[in-house]
């Protein structure tokens, strides 16, 4: 069955990977120029403006709109618009001072205009990703000419990691503040190094600044495309590659040297949308969690050498004091729990009748058809079935594939709450938001762990292992380190400091 989904990847992308014809870019090779390719499957367009970002346009954003802090290229908060800052003891106020800069338009960048412009955000990212995340911050005061306070409702102990953000980037009127500023060069984004951009560059016929010889240009591609850009030579470095791409680099023979997967957190698995029938009782749902083999699952992906399987909600290494559970069969055999699984199945049926496959939302590629292929035969061995949702259909339930974008077990809870999912339950939204407003740190860790064991009870979620991300670089590239971010700022590829 694997061998149908490979199968399907050379009839639909063997052209690209064998004869793509790649017009150069010319960046490739010289230390002062980066050629970068981002896999975008649905909306390839660069718009670093607006709340719904997709990969490729933060990517641009974080270069043209620093905030008050950023991301260097191992994931490490580093200062931006802000020099440095300093945390009170009770962790609810955060204090900022500015840096002396300019925006790219040549206008002082102020505490007041820097603080009006955070608040403006914040009200714009109410219907974006961050909506929840950003309602810890009660008040933003300017105090003095280069000092700002962001003064939060409860302690948020990866409060920076949140700030740090692409999404809160700040534009004045349309500029930004670097490191880069952006221009179109030959019809693709280009960027330059902040202080030779606008009036202070030089242009010449080919439409580049003279003065700098340090330049980024960034496409968008779908995944096959990207990776035969970087096997001919015409991209240095290929960004977000996921799990559903992977079969891909087999067919294109990349060297492993060349691919690069991040240690990111997040949530890979299925969410419940909608439950009916056998599938609405969390003990039955509890049984699809129990017959998924995932280390067969896994392993079933060869590009990728010991992807991590996951059973429980808060990976490990997030784990505080009380922060643990695990399902209940965890300690079973990988056969004793499809026993159990199959008895439970013949029970059911003999008392209810007939169960309905269970229909899931996957991506369209290869990788997400060997995906599909491995799970429907392991709930064939227990009696069940799994169909996938055509077009327009409704599932019920979908692949969820995210990136943590802070260290904290209260990001993992939020996703599966009734603000995110329509199965779910009131009792730990309650506890959630119990924890979320509390102030003792102690307090808060005992209450996001029954927060915890509620959900992991009520199966909405059935997590299957650790999301994937990856990329392609040379191993000399410049600027680039894996992360546990997955985020991979442009301006060090070419030396440029954020700040």
């Amino acid at each position: 069955m694997i061998t149908l989904a490979y199968s399907r990847l050379a009839k639909t992308a063997g052209g690209f990977l064998t004869a793509l014809l790649l017009t150069a870019c010319g960046y490739s090779g010289n230390e002062d120029r980066a050629s970068v390719t981002v896999i975008e499957e649905t909306a390839p367009a660069i718009k670093p403006v607006g709340t719904r970002l997709n990969y490729i346009s933060a990517t641009a954003r974080a270069a043209v709109a620093k905030g008050l802090v950023g991301f260097d290229e191992e994931g490490r908060v580093v200062p931006a618009i802000a020099a440095r800052w300093i945390v009170t003891d009770d962790g609810l106020s955060y204090i900022f001072r500015l840096h002396d800069g300019k925006w790219n338009d040549g206008r002082q960048i102020t505490a007041e205009r820097v603080a009006k412009l955070l608040q403006e955000r914040i009200k714009e990212l109410e219907n974006s990703r961050l909506r929840y995340d950003l309602r810890a911050i009660e008040e933003i005061v300017s105090m003095t000419g280069r000092v700002i306070e962001i003064r939060l409702n409860a302690p948020h102990p990866n409060f920076l990691q949140l700030m740090a953000q692409p999404e809160l980037g700040l534009f004045r009127a349309g500029h930004g503040a670097g490191p880069m500023d952006d221009l179109m060069m030959n019809g693709i984004y280009a960027l330059v190094p902040f202080e030779q951009s606008g009036e202070e560059a030089e242009i010449e016929t080919e439409n580049e600044p003279v003065d700098d010889p340090r330049r980024v240009a960034m496409r968008a591609d779908n995944a096959a495309k990207a990776i035969a850009r970087f096997q001919a030579g015409q991209t240095d470095l290929v960004l977000n590659g996921k799990f559903h791409h992977l079969p891909l680099l087999d067919a294109a023979d990349i060297d492993t040297n060349d691919l690069r997967l991040d240690p990111v957190a997040g949530l890979f698995g299925f969410l419940f949308v909608k439950v009916e029938g056998f599938w609405a009782v969390p003990k039955n749902r509890e049984i699809l969690a129990m017959a998924i083999n995932r280390p067969a699952l896994l392993t079933s992906f060869p590009q990728v050498t010991g992807w991590q399987s996951r059973q429980k909600i808060i990976p490990e290494a997030l784990d505080v004091e009380g922060i643990n559970t695990r399902p209940d069969w965890a300690g079973m055999t990988m056969e004793a729990r499809q026993q159990f699984a199959r008895e439970h199945v013949q029970r059911w049926k003999a008392s209810e009748g007939p169960i309905k496959p269970l229909t899931v939302q996957l991506p369209d590629a290869a990788g997400a058809d060997i995906l599909f292929l491995r799970v429907r035969t392991d709930l064939r061995r227990v009696g069940l079935d799994l169909r996938k949702a055509g077009n327009g259909a409704t599932a019920d339930a979908r692949l969820i594939d995210s990136i943590a974008p802070y260290d904290s077990p209260q990001w993992f809870l939020s996703q599966l709450t009734c603000a995110k999912t329509p199965v779910c339950l009131n009792d730990a939204d309650a506890k959630l938001k119990e924890a979320d407003a509390a102030t003792n740190l102690q307090i808060k860790a005992r209450l996001y762990a029954e927060a915890e064991k509620i959900l992991v009870y009520h199966y909405n979620y059935i997590p299957l292992g650790v999301p994937v991300r990856w990329s392609l670089a040379k191993p000399a590239q410049r600027g680039f380190a894996v992360n546990p971010r997955g985020w991979h700022p442009l301006n060090y590829l070419v030396g440029v400091p954020i700040s």
